[in-house]
């Protein structure tokens, strides 16, 4: 479709010089400060003006920064407004908080548990990670995606292997809460979301399978990933019975946390609110920007989850060995 009109959005004009008595009588200083405004000068672009590469959501109009070649341009883009801001501070945010959370977590769980083992501080620790790996790829594909073609498309890559990654990060802790006291199932499931992990991870690096003649490729084994999540699940729900399970594996916040991520790929896939309607949302409020933010809470709902089930498993369940 057609966009609107061309426009650009700039920082407010330097002061102009003016002449008094035929001589300049623009200073030194104001002359430096005048010379520095022009170089720091933010020009915005709109769709028509992005190379083919760079032209992905047609209904964000306005709001693109040039094409940078540089990482350290890319990322001095961060003190300004422009329309990837939100996607970029809406996952460097959590990342940090998340960060911080890793040294919160140990204190939660030492004050609170009096028993509690270095393999459940693993489990809670594991978590974070993958959330901050995850988050922090995010940040910085959005940071480069004006970078360049080359540097954008591996980004890209990246930032599809921080999902899987946080995806085994959500596994590995639910696995722990369902099969508590059961560790060959624990054992037999993390395998299994390991190995499809790690083959999904080296599908999405591998330059052998990027194209257009892979991408159904890519996208079964990265469907096929996700889905393996219901097999423990399932397998618990035989075992435990629905109601032990809603319990005991965090079920309930993960139904929550499925709801958040179904919202939010139907929202990227629709396009909308800017599909509905094009220019109103190129800074604040887009798709992609929705998707980050539902994904940032899903994640938190999965953390709420396996604390909650945690919680229960140790005060409830006694393990006779493991």
């Amino acid at each position: 479709m057609a966009s609107a009109p061309r426009l650009r959005l700039s920082s407010p004009q330097p002061p102009v010089a003016r002449k008094e008595g035929g001589n300049d009588s623009l200073s030194p200083r104001l002359l430096g400060s005048t010379l520095r405004a022009n170089k720091a000068r933010t020009v915005l672009l709109s769709f028509d003006e992005l190379p083919k590469w760079h032209q992905d959501n047609e209904f964000i109009l306005h709001g693109y920064r040039p094409i940078s070649g540089s990482a350290q341009v890319s990322f001095r883009s961060w003190s300004y407004i422009h329309n990837e801001s939100v996607n970029i501070f809406s996952h460097l945010i959590p990342a940090i908080a998340f960060l911080l959370g890793e040294w919160y977590i140990q204190e939660y769980l030492t004050s609170r548990y009096s028993t509690v083992t270095n393999t459940d501080f693993f489990i809670f620790t594991f978590f974070l990670l993958t959330a901050i790996i995850c988050l922090g790829l995010s940040t910085t594909y959005h940071t480069l995606l004006n970078h360049s073609a080359e540097v954008e498309q591996l980004w890209l890559r990246f930032d599809l292997v921080g999902i899987v990654i946080l995806t085994l990060g959500d596994f590995v802790s639910g696995i722990y809460m369902v099969f508590w006291c059961e560790p060959l199932q624990r054992k037999i499931y993390w395998s299994m979301i390991g190995i499809l992990g790690s083959l999904t991870i080296f599908i999405m690096l591998n330059p052998k399978f990027q194209g257009k003649k892979f991408r159904a490729f890519r996208a079964f084994a990265f469907v096929g990933t996700g889905l393996s999540g219901f097999a423990p699940l399932i397998h618990g729900v035989k075992m435990f019975g629905f109601s032990q399970m809603m319990k005991q594996s965090g079920m309930p916040y993960y139904l929550i946390e499925g709801g958040f991520l179904l919202l939010g790929a139907l929202i990227y896939v629709t396009k909308f609110p800017e599909s509905r309607y094009p220019g109103k949302f190129d800074i604040y409020g887009s798709s992609h920007q929705l998707f980050h933010i539902l994904v940032v809470f899903a994640t938190v709902t999965q953390l709420i989850g396996i604390l909650v089930a945690f919680d229960y498993n140790y005060v409830n369940r006694t393990c006779s060995s493991l």
